[in-house]
């Protein structure tokens, strides 16, 4: 073979390549250019409880207290359903230290590096803070 016909087909393989990479790359909803949906494992299956994940859980944590207008409580209460002791402490773990500014209430310039602990005190109302208290007393 020449030097031509290598190179064409060495770019075909690469073009074609590219082409079926993202024909078939999902995008955050889980659906291709194709049309496949991809089953998360999160999603959990009809015959069995979904798995349990500490960063999808501090993710949604975070995301229900660092908001400008205002801690969505129903958010925090309905991501803590169901979790375990020693679960919570995975998430306290994973959590770590997270900028807070107690003046404003979120992560802002200004704050300081404080555990869940402290977020979930300065974000909840005692009802629901007391609430947490109970159900996990290792580590509030």
């Amino acid at each position: 073979m020449d030097k031509k016909k290598i190179i064409i087909i060495g770019v075909s393989v690469v073009v074609l390549g590219v082409g079926a990479y993202f024909l078939t790359k999902t995008n955050k909803n889980g659906k291709s250019i194709l049309g496949s949906k991809k089953k998360f494992i999160d999603e959990g299956d009809i015959n069995s409880a979904p798995v349990f994940s500490a960063k999808q859980k501090v993710s949604l944590l975070y995301e229900a207290m660092n908001r400008y207008t205002g801690t969505d409580e129903t958010l925090i209460v309905e991501t803590l359903t169901g979790v375990s002791q020693a679960q919570f402490g995975a998430i306290n773990k994973l959590w770590g230290l997270k900028n807070y500014n107690t003046i404003l209430g979120y992560n802002a310039i200004g704050g300081s590096k404080l555990p869940l602990k402290t977020w979930l005190r300065e974000e909840l109302n005692d009802e629901y803070y007391i609430l947490l208290r109970k159900k996990f007393p290792l580590y509030l």
